[in-house]
């Protein structure tokens, strides 16, 4: 029983260490594109986009 609060804390550390890093790397990716230029649309209003597409079974 001791053995398994052990690893359960060491799994909880680990996990928790995990999310933080993947909240550090959101983080920098959205101030990232915060700071970046915006661009305006490549296609003005009204005109239509003529796309084909394929489907496959």
């Amino acid at each position: 029983m001791k053995l398994l609060k052990i690893i359960s804390v060491v799994f909880i550390i680990y996990f928790v260490r995990r999310f933080i890093q993947l909240y550090r790397a959101m983080k920098k990716i959205q101030e990232a594109q915060a700071n970046m230029p915006r661009q305006p649309q490549s296609t003005p209003k009204g005109s239509t986009i003529n796309a084909d597409f394929k489907v496959v079974d």
